[in-house]
C-alpha cells in the first residue's frame, strides 16, 4: 500500500518473505547510529520497554496492585502478542487476513462476532523542526496501513527524548490519520491513492498469476518498479502447512 509514496479465479496466499524480513532488520541493526545518538539496538529495546510498561496480562480489577506498581522492574518481553484474523476487502480483492496485534483496550468480547477494541503501541522522538515532522508523517503511514488492513481503531503513540525518556503520549484514531496529515501536516501521502493502488494491483495479480507454483512479489529499495516472478514451478513453498494443504483437499474432494 505504500509503494506510490515509498522512496525508501483461485485463492491466492501471500505471505512476507522471511528471509528478507530478517535481512533487513540485521541491515538496520548494523547501521551506525549518529555521533553521540542511541543505536538501533537501544531504540528497538526502549519500544518494547514501553509495551511492557503500559500492558497488563488481564483488566484491572482481577490485577494485583503489586504487579500494576511492579511493572517498571518487568523484563523485557517482545513475545507476547495477539493476531489479528480478518476477513476484509480492498477494491474487487476479497481477502483474509492475519498479523499481530499489541493489546486490548479493555476487554475482548463475550459475543465473538462482536469487533475487538484492538490498540497499537508505538513510539516516536519528539516532534522539534519540520525534517522531524516528516519523519513522523512517514512513520504515520506504516502506522495508518498496519492497523487499517488488521482492524484495529486505535493507536498510541509514545514519545520520546533522545535518551529515550517518555515526554508525552498521544492517541490517534486510525480512519482519522489519513486526514490528519493532510490538514495538519506536510501531506507526504494520501490515504485515497494508498487504497487505490492496492485495489488495482492486487486486481492486476489475480488477472495475470493464473498457474499453479510459487511466486514473489519484489520491490528493491527506493525503486519504482513492483517485480512479479515465479519462484517455484509447483507446490506451496513455506506459505502453507502440509496440514492446512490435506485440510483444503480433504474439503475439495467432499464437496463442500
Amino acid at each position: 500500500m505504500a509503494a506510490p509514496f515509498d522512496n525508501m479465479s483461485g485463492n491466492g496466499y501471500i505471505e512476507e518473505n522471511r528471509e528478507h524480513k530478517l535481512e533487513q532488520r540485521r541491515h538496520q541493526h548494523n547501521q551506525p547510529s549518529q555521533p553521540g545518538g542511541p543505536s538501533q539496538e537501544i531504540m528497538s529495546y526502549w519500544g518494547y520497554k514501553f509495551e511492557t510498561l503500559s500492558l497488563m496480562p488481564g483488566p484491572w480489577d482481577p490485577t494485583s496492585r503489586e504487579y500494576i506498581e511492579g511493572r517498571e522492574d518487568l523484563v523485557v518481553n517482545n513475545h507476547a502478542q495477539y493476531c489479528s484474523v480478518v476477513k476484509t476487502g480492498i477494491g474487487k480483492a476479497k481477502m483474509i487476513l492475519g498479523g499481530e496485534v499489541d493489546a486490548v483496550w479493555d476487554c475482548k468480547p463475550n459475543n465473538k462476532d462482536d469487533p475487538i477494541n484492538w490498540v497499537e503501541l508505538k513510539t516516536s522522538a519528539m516532534i522539534d523542526n519540520d525534517r522531524d515532522m516528516l519523519k513522523y508523517e512517514r512513520k504515520l503511514l506504516k502506522f495508518w496501513i498496519q492497523s487499517f488492513l488488521l482492524g484495529v481503531p486505535k493507536i498510541i503513540v509514545g514519545f520520546r527524548s533522545k535518551s529515550g525518556i517518555l515526554q508525552r503520549l498521544e492517541e490517534l484514531n486510525t480512519k482519522s490519520i489519513p486526514g490528519l496529515v493532510k490538514r495538519s501536516g506536510k501531506g507526504s501521502w494520501d490515504g485515497n491513492l494508498c487504497i487505490n493502488f492496492t485495489a488495482s494491483f492486487l486486481d492486476w495479480l489475480k488477472q495475470n498469476i493464473t498457474t499453479e507454483g510459487v511466486w514473489r512479489i519484489r520491490r528493491r529499495d527506493r525503486s519504482p518498479v513492483i517485480e512479479v516472478f515465479k519462484h517455484e514451478e509447483s507446490g506451496y513453498g513455506d506459505i502453507l502447512s502440509h496440514e492446512f494443504v490435506a485440510w483444503r483437499m480433504k474439503g475439495a474432494n467432499s464437496g463442500s
